[in-house]
């Protein structure tokens, strides 16, 4: 039997696979729906789906610091998520998953300075391995190409991510992880809701197609509800610079989707960057199974 540790490590590997995949899939809906539709959209059908839930649960639930806990955590969320698409739409799936996964770099600064923990030496060894992939996969997929806006977008949807995945990983464990997440899940729906008549995108764009449908579905059920509450309940057992490490495997999943769905190629910088990336999340993987296991063999004596 695997530790908790491991066991939502392994889940937080499944939830960045469902995140790398959406890269191509949203693109591709950009140019049917508006960004800011395709939000409202997204998370409207995630709070639809997950209500029944919270309603069965208990409403009771949702009052003091899951609303006030939930509230910070939805806007940092939605300012992710918000300049993420925007930015999507701007840039190509396989550069926007990477400057995503900037984040990562970002946590171990944001941990030390909002949360005071430390940072292991596996874990600052695993980030700048894995920052290192990150850059080698700029040079590849960034050097040819002029800095354009949904790039600069993209780097604010990082900081966002650092600085959610922080205050999540501070809170989580106090409140009830369903109603924290439909709590979030709300939050961004609103905001998505009151940004709607902003002229960013001209007319907004609304042309059903089957994919489209698609699209939105498996981004607000699977890399939404799942995503979230996985994220949110693997906080409290997993360090938010470990969590942090594999998270950098969205950018490998969102290129590898973007060369079998768009056709992007992919040559020797990314692949590069991305095996040091896998390399990285193996290593803080195998770190705490092994970690879980000594502690086992100590309790047992």
């Amino acid at each position: 039997m695997i530790g908790k540790k491991t066991y939502y490590l392994l889940l937080l590997l499944l939830v960045t696979f469902f995140w790398g995949l959406t890269f191509p899939m949203i693109k591709y809906s950009l140019s049917y729906l508006s960004p800011d539709l395709f939000l409202l959209f997204r998370f409207a059908v995630s709070a639809i789906f997950l209500f029944p839930l919270v309603y069965f649960r208990g409403a009771k639930l949702l009052r003091g610091k899951v609303l006030r806990y939930g509230f910070i955590a939805g806007l940092l969320l939605f300012l992710g998520y918000y300049f993420q698409t925007v930015g999507l739409f701007y840039t190509t799936p396989a550069k926007s998953g990477i400057i995503t996964g900037l984040y990562v770099v970002l946590l171990p600064i944001v941990s030390l300075s909002y949360l005071k923990t430390k940072v292991s030496g596996i874990d600052i060894a695993s980030s700048v391995t894995a920052f290192t992939g990150i850059v080698i996969m700029s040079l590849g997929s960034l050097g040819t190409a002029s800095v354009q806006l949904g790039d600069i977008l993209t780097v604010f949807c990082a900081v966002a991510y650092a600085y959610q995945v922080a205050y999540v990983s501070k809170h989580s464990s106090e409140v009830d992880s369903v109603s924290f997440t439909f709590v979030q899940i709300i939050v961004v729906t609103l905001f998505s809701a009151i940004l709607l008549p902003l002229p960013f995108f001209g007319a907004l764009r609304i042309t059903v197609t089957w994919f489209v449908v698609f699209t939105v579905v498996f981004t607000a059920v699977f890399a939404g509800i799942f995503a979230f509450y996985i994220s949110n309940r693997a906080l409290i057992y997993v360090e938010p610079t470990a969590a942090g490490v594999i998270f950098v495997g969205e950018p490998v999943f969102a290129a590898i989707s973007s060369v079998i769905f768009t056709g992007e190629k992919i040559g020797l910088y990314i692949l590069t960057g991305g095996t040091l990336m896998v390399l990285a999340m193996l290593a803080t993987t195998l770190k705490r199974y092994l970690d879980e296991r000594e502690s086992k063999t100590h309790g047992e004596r």
